[in-house]
């Protein structure tokens, strides 16, 4: 099965394609800006790079977030757009889940960190054993004092490995408030891959879980800050 994955959830996004277990192309670059337009001259490239035209591809699947509202929305309207537009079967794909699907090797508990902005981080825990990535817990968007709670509260004997951008800004604080039981992903690791977007896409594919083109929509966790703002409560000026 040829499926294509985009990654669009923060400023640096990509394109892959893969057929089966074999990777043909895959991009990375900051798409910030003319978000629609880098974005469909990369798969064009990319597509061009693996060899094959739209028209061979089975399926297209696009990472959901949490992340980058606009980085968001315009991934999720080149996926829909390819889908409508070819025919083609669309799946979603929760950021978080590729994160953790990369450090599959790490035996015990992995936590992918986002930053979420407003003094808040973006996480899930999944558990990893032989391989096998199984989210234990809800997508959340919590404070980082939080967050250390929630991982301490996980089972002793195993170790816990955080993963994503919000270690920037947070990896002190997560470090010393989880003490020793705790490692970092390698930096390169820590953004979600278009090629494991693509992969994850086409299990869920061949599993009969294509999506509906008007219910799949970004994952936000919470509100936007439009969405924010419009439910704040009018003043009329009246007492």
């Amino acid at each position: 099965m040829k499926v294509l994955g985009i990654e669009t959830s923060a400023t640096t996004g990509g394109f892959a394609v893969i057929d089966g277990d074999r990777l043909l192309g895959e991009t990375v670059a900051d798409i910030t800006g003319r978000h629609v337009e880098k974005g469909v001259t990369m798969i064009a490239e990319v597509l061009d790079s693996a060899g094959i035209m739209v028209g061979d591809l089975d399926g297209v699947a696009v990472s959901l977030g949490p992340g980058s509202f606009t980085g968001l929305r315009v991934g999720l309207a080149i996926a829909k757009g390819m889908s409508f537009g070819r025919g083609m079967s669309i799946v979603g794909v929760p950021t978080l889940d590729c994160i953790a699907e990369s450090l599959s090797s790490h035996d015990g508990f992995v936590v992918p960190v986002r930053d979420a902005r407003r003094g808040e981080i973006y996480f899930s825990i999944y558990s990893v054993e032989g391989c096998s990535v199984t989210r234990t817990g809800d997508y959340l968007a919590l404070p980082p004092g939080r967050v250390i709670t929630a991982i301490n509260d996980l089972p002793a004997g195993r170790r816990v490995m955080l993963s994503g951008d919000a270690l920037l800004r947070y990896g002190e604080e997560l470090r010393t408030g989880l003490g020793a039981g705790v490692d970092f992903a390698p930096e390169e690791m820590w953004a979600a891959r278009p090629s494991v977007v693509a992969s994850m896409g086409a299990l869920l594919l061949e599993q009969g879980e294509s999506g509906d083109l008007d219910a799949i929509e970004p994952m936000y966790v919470r509100p936007s800050e439009a969405e924010r703002q419009a439910a704040k409560p009018v003043d009329d000026g009246v007492t």
